[in-house]
């Protein structure tokens, strides 16, 4: 190494030293721009993850088309850890995943049932029907809960408790219309 090279490393050196006691310094401005560089690098990475996740769950995310096995092999691989060396000994072990004798047989093709169905996007699973909400679970077009109301006793429907109340209570437009039928019959 020359006179001239080590120069340089010790200036730099030097340079690596201060920015370290100045980083040290809480109220440096130095510190304070990495501190709000990594703040903002941690918002922009949690936003892409919470992002990327939604879409995944949602099924709306583009996946490779050899996806299903990968994830069937994911899964039967974290299940064959759990398992531990039984699920070896017992010769359902393939390539680093268990599997179950038919999809050992067929090279690992297909997973077992259960590692199949977590392995299925939410939108291939299917649901009790109705719409899709954002994260791709469906729900009932009327709520179907039974629910008992507290005027009248009687079991309703939650999806048309608010009518019967209404009716129940004596309110709303039907009741208006009752009561000036009621009080005209009453006049006349």
């Amino acid at each position: 190494m020359t006179r001239a090279e080590e120069d340089r490393l010790r200036r730099q050196i030097a340079i690596l030293t201060q920015f370290k006691d100045l980083l040290r310094n809480e109220s440096s401005v130095a510190s304070q721009t990495v501190a709000v560089f990594s703040e903002l690098l941690d918002e922009v990475v949690l936003d892409v993850a919470q992002e990327v996740h939604r879409e995944a769950h949602t099924g709306r995310l583009p996946l490779p088309a050899d996806w299903e096995l990968e994830r069937a092999q994911a899964v039967a691989g974290a299940a064959g850890q759990l398992v531990g060396v039984g699920a070896a000994a017992n010769g359902v072990a393939h390539a680093g995943s268990v599997l179950s004798g038919t999809a050992a047989a067929a090279g690992g093709a297909a997973a077992t049932g259960a590692a199949a169905a977590a392995a299925a996007p939410p939108a291939a699973r299917g649901g009790r029907g109705g719409p899709v909400d954002v994260f791709g679970q469906s729900h009932p077009a009327k709520a179907t809960d039974v629910v008992t109301c507290r005027n009248c006793g009687r079991q309703v429907q939650a999806g048309s408790f608010a009518p019967h109340l209404e009716k129940c209570m004596g309110k709303g437009r039907a009741a208006a219309r009752a009561a000036s039928r009621r009080i005209a019959a009453g006049l006349s």
